[in-house]
């Protein structure tokens, strides 16, 4: 179980993360929604050791990882992707989930090039192996950033607005494969503002504002809390 408990995060005076707690059992996929700003991202920093928290606890299978600095993190089972993906540009694509596989898995050799065609595959760029990074789109990159996660063989994942800018048949896709990740035992966390996306792929639905958690429960829940419709869904979405 990854275990997030009162954590806290503050930038001057702006509380980012105000005492968050969330739970993510292996084989859950749970969804993060809120509005812009209200500190989904920087929970997921605080996880993978990017930042640190000023206050809180984050576990995962029972071992505490806030002394762990994030390439130990990855060790521990931990991995994300990114709003803005950065891949190594001058690589190709198979060589970029190599470096993943062989850094972040710890595989050598056949059976870290197994891991990374294995990654490709099952995100749908394995046709692209050969081409370099710099020369995919930026849906593609996206979708080269998921194997590179994947390729960590993580326990737990967090995906983070993979869905924006791909076309309503990609997004069902990628939907698909988030939802098959809590089928094959990942523990999944799932952030975005796509709620067709996030209705496909969640068993529950964790609502952020301000940097507090304002609501978790179903789906179907969620759209007919009045506190979540007032602040991130809006009448008109609750009525359609």
């Amino acid at each position: 179980m990854l275990q997030i408990s009162s954590l806290t995060k503050t930038f001057g005076k702006l509380k980012a993360v105000d005492n968050f707690s969330m739970e993510i059992e292996k084989g859950e996929v749970k969804a993060l929604i809120g509005p812009n700003g209200a500190g989904k991202t920087t929970v997921v920093n605080l996880v993978t050791g990017v930042l640190e928290p000023d206050s809180g606890r984050i576990r995962v299978d029972n071992h505490c990882l806030l002394k762990l600095p994030p390439h130990k993190r990855t060790k521990m089972g931990i991995s994300r992707t990114y709003q803005i993906p950065k891949p190594y540009p001058n690589l190709t694509v198979l060589e970029n989930v190599l470096v993943s596989s062989y850094f972040g898995a710890g595989l050598k050799g056949e059976e870290a090039m197994a891991n990374a065609v294995e990654s490709l595959k099952f995100v749908g760029i394995y046709s692209m192996a050969d081409k370099y990074a710099k020369e995919l789109n930026s849906e593609q990159q996206k979708l080269l950033d998921f194997a590179r996660a994947l390729a960590t063989r993580p326990k737990y994942i967090m995906i983070d607005e993979i869905g924006a800018g791909l076309g309503v048949g990609e997004q069902e896709e990628i939907a698909s494969k988030i939802k098959e990740l809590g089928k094959k035992g990942y523990g999944v966390l799932y952030i975005g503002h796509l709620m067709k996306m996030v209705k496909a792929v969640s068993d529950k639905v964790i609502v952020m504002n301000e940097g507090k958690k304002l609501f978790e429960g179903t789906y179907e829940e969620a759209v007919n809390n009045e506190e979540v419709i007032k602040i991130y869904l809006g009448e008109k979405y609750a009525k359609s």
